[in-house]
This record gives structure tokens, sequence and C-alpha cells, in this order.
């Protein structure tokens, strides 16, 4: 008989209730004979009393009894147990009392008198999907406690779309090529595909390429062993060897030299090494994931980069996309940032301001993500309020909308729009400053524009424009 999930099944304990009390025994033989660890209960009570008392992995309970039928037995047990599979027995079967089981809580449903064969079968359906269903449930509570700390924020079609393929990716064995411009989250993306992987239970090591010289970086990453040069005063394990089992990080592939390159094409492909100074070969199982924010194919046309290992290591290919191309991400991240430095600062912040939020909206982000934390955590610093205002962010950031270019209302009803900004910015501007203009008067405001009140509340939430940022506060 086949074993679930490379465990024996006497791995498994089985409560079995029936009031017949043959029934129950030969049920527990039947279950023995299996290989199953069981116990006998021979009322609702008694088996609720088990419950109570110890941990089984299936109950195993007839649908009539005296005192206690079967599907308020089914509920009790989910008041106790709510993950724990049940199979239903009766004599007396039905579709609607199977409908009635099912809606109680039962996983599956046999009819008297039940066949070892059939039996058999049940339980391991059972038993598996149980298993399953505790995966899936760890794995979201995995998801949920990386994200706290290691978010992947964002509602944009972009990400979704890396996501997506994220998930697709992170189950295999496969090497992975990520690239993208400074700062767009490639070593998060790693830690994702690690952290879901079957290998989230050894090591991520991470090599960052450009910021070892050449002349240590083999050593990093293969170790040498004493006296391999000047220096080498005892043996020296590799980053390779670390990772064993688990997943190697190669952040700035690119920077790496063509000798390192060739090296680490040997391990791509046979999965050995020998360290700095050693004839001696290391055996090891590693994924490596990559990352460069270079042209690695015009790398190699320059002849800087193995044209051999881009190959290997671009079995999947993650193309991060910049932050300007996020569109919708910016609001998210910044609440993101906002709460997690404020909590490192002991600060209590609500927000930005309507001018802040509005620069950090048209602002280009060239170091993308990195940057965005960068300007929020300074923010969080230097304001002392409970709001970060245009003022508490850096020059660069300011320049983006100058006092008289916010799209505020002059004294002769002018809306200023600085020069270069699209059709959708000035849009967002002109509906902002009429809604102040109006004291926030949505219907005055719509006449105004041309707008149904419907098209106008629209078009506010498309662009991320609430009153509840308020309209004066800078």
């Amino acid at each position: 008989m086949p074993q679930l999930k490379g465990q024996s099944n006497s791995d498994y304990y089985i409560l079995v209730v029936d009031d017949d009390q043959k029934m129950a025994l030969t049920l527990v033989k039947a279950l023995q004979s299996l290989g199953y660890r069981c116990r006998a209960a021979l009322s609702g009570d008694e088996g609720l009393n088990y419950i109570h008392q110890e941990r089984f992995d299936l109950v195993l309970t007839d649908l009539v009894m005296p005192g206690f039928d079967g599907i308020t037995f089914v509920k009790s047990i989910k008041t106790i147990s709510p993950d724990i599979p049940i199979i239903m027995m009766t004599g007396h079967g039905s579709v609607d009392t199977a409908v009635q089981a099912m809606k109680a809580g039962a996983f599956d449903y046999l009819t008297k008198p039940v066949r070892l064969d059939e039996l058999q079968v049940h339980v391991e359906q059972a038993l598996s999907t149980h298993e399953v269903l505790i995966e899936v449930q760890e794995l979201k509570d995995r998801l949920k406690d990386f994200q706290s700390d290691n978010a992947i924020i964002g509602k944009s079609q972009a990400i979704r779309d890396i996501i997506t393929q994220v998930e697709q990716i992170a189950p295999s064995t496969a090497n992975v090529l990520i690239t993208g411009e400074t700062g767009t989250g490639k070593e998060k993306i790693a830690e994702v595909i690690h952290a879901f992987s079957p290998r989230s239970d050894s090591l991520m090591v991470r090599v960052n390429c450009g910021a070892l010289p050449e002349s240590l970086l083999e050593s990093e990453l293969f170790g040498h062993v004493k006296g391999a040069f000047t220096g080498a005063y005892k043996d020296h394990q590799g980053r390779f060897e670390a990772a064993d089992g688990g997943t190697i990080f190669l952040d700035e592939i690119s920077e790496m030299s063509l000798p390192a390159q060739v090296r680490l094409l040997r391990v791509l492909q046979e999965g050995e090494f020998e360290r700095v100074g050693s004839s001696e070969s290391i055996h090891v199982d590693v994924r490596v994931i990559a990352a460069t924010n270079r042209d690695l194919q015009q790398q190699v046309l320059d002849n800087k980069f193995r044209e051999d290992l881009m190959y290997r290591i671009n079995v999947f290919h993650l193309k991060l996309p910049p932050l300007r191309d996020r569109h919708g991400d910016v609001p998210l991240l910044v609440q993101h940032f906002i709460r997690k430095y404020a909590s490192k600062n002991n600060k209590n912040i609500a927000g930005v301001g309507q001018n802040a939020f509005d620069a950090l909206e048209n602002y280009q982000w060239p170091g993308n993500v990195r940057e965005l934390e960068n300007v929020i955590e300074h923010g969080v610093i230097m304001t002392r309020g409970d709001r970060i205002l245009l003022e508490h962010l850096p020059e660069v950031i300011q320049q983006i909308i100058p006092r008289e270019e916010t799209g505020a209302s002059s004294n002769d009803g002018k809306i200023m729009i600085p020069l270069g900004f699209t059709a959708v910015q000035s849009e967002r501007i002109i509906i902002r400053s009429t809604l102040d203009m109006t004291g926030g008067d949505k219907e005055a405001t719509a006449r105004i524009l041309g707008f149904s009140t419907r098209t106008l509340y629209r078009k506010m939430k498309e662009h991320n424009i609430s009153l509840a940022h308020g309209s004066s506060e800078e």
C-alpha cells in the first residue's frame, strides 16, 4: 500500500466512534491491519472526551448513535479541532444524509457494511487531502510572516505579472536570472523564490560579485585550503559549500571575471568544484539565482560575459519593472514604509500631506523602490507632526512641485500646470484644485468640470484623490 508523504501508516492516529461495539472493534482491527494506530469510542460523548485529550489525524464515526447523532457529533468535533478530517458511516445511506454530513463538516461518506478495500481508499484520500490543506495553510502562514517584513507591495499589473511568474518558478529547481534597474528589488524577489521553494529549509547564501576584488572572488565562492596563497592561514569554506542543499544568490553577476565565470560554469554543469589550492573535488547541490542591472546579451557581444554561462543561469528570466512603470504602487509603498520607519523611530504618523503626495507620485524615481524607501525614512525623521509634508522631503523631491505650481487656484482663478506634465497628471491637478476651490463640494466641482457626479467619483478614485488628504494643509 502506498505511504503518504513519505510517512508510514503507523504515524497516523485514527479515532473510530460507533455505538455498536462489535462494529467498532472490527473497524479498529481492519485499520490496524493496514498499519494505522487506532482508538475506539462507543459513544459521541466518549469520542469528544478523547478528542479533548489526544491529537487524532482522522475520525471515522457512525451517523446514528443513541443520544448523540453523528451530525451533531461532527459539529462538536469541529468546535474542538476544526481541521480534523471526518468520515461518516451509516447503514441508512441517502443523498440527503450525505449532504447533511458534508454541510456539517464531514470530509467523506461511507455506507455500511464497509468493505476493507473501500475503507482503505477513503482513509488514504482523507489523510492525503488533509496533509495538502495543512501544507497550503502553512504556506499562507509563511507568506504572511514573510510579508510582514519583506513584502512585495503593489497592485499594478506590472508587479502582479512578476508575482505570478514567481509563483510558477519558486517550486522548481531551475536557475533564475533576475534583471532590472538598480533598486527594483532583485534581492527581495530572490528571497521570495527561495522562501517558497523546496529548499526553504536550507540556507540562501548571498554573494555580491561586484563588491569583492577579483583576487578574492574565487576564494569566497569556492573556498581555499591552507597555504593556497599569501594570507591563507587556514582552510576556508566557500559560499557554494555553505549553500549546499539551498540557494546561492549571485548579485551583480555581470561583474564576475572571465576566469571565475569558467569555474562557475563547471559548478552549474557538473555540480562540483575544487577549493583554491586543492585538487579534491567537492560535490554540491545548489540552486543559482543571479541578478544584474546590465544587459547580459550586450555583455556577451562585448566579450565580457560567457554566452554558455548566460544560458546556464537564464533558465527562467525575470525582468523587474522600474517603479515609474508600476502605476498605482507608489501610494501603497509610501504607506508601507511610513509604518516601517514610524515604528522604528517611535512616531505616530498618519500619512503624507497633499503636496508631498503629489510630489511622490510625479517623481520619476531613478533609484526605484530603494530610493523611495530612503525618501520616506528621511521624511519620517524630519517631521515633528503626524504627517509628512513637502518640506520634510529631500530637496530633489520638493522641486517636483514648486509652491507656485502645486495646482492650487490662484487669485484670478487660474490653475498652474507644470510644463512636461502628462494629460493624466494634469487632469489630477485640475480636479484637485477645483475641489479646493469649491471647498470639497463634489456636485459643484462636477458641474464646473462638466462631469456627472458619478464620473467625478470615478476619476477621484482613479487619481487617488481623497479629501482625507486635506486640501489646505500645506
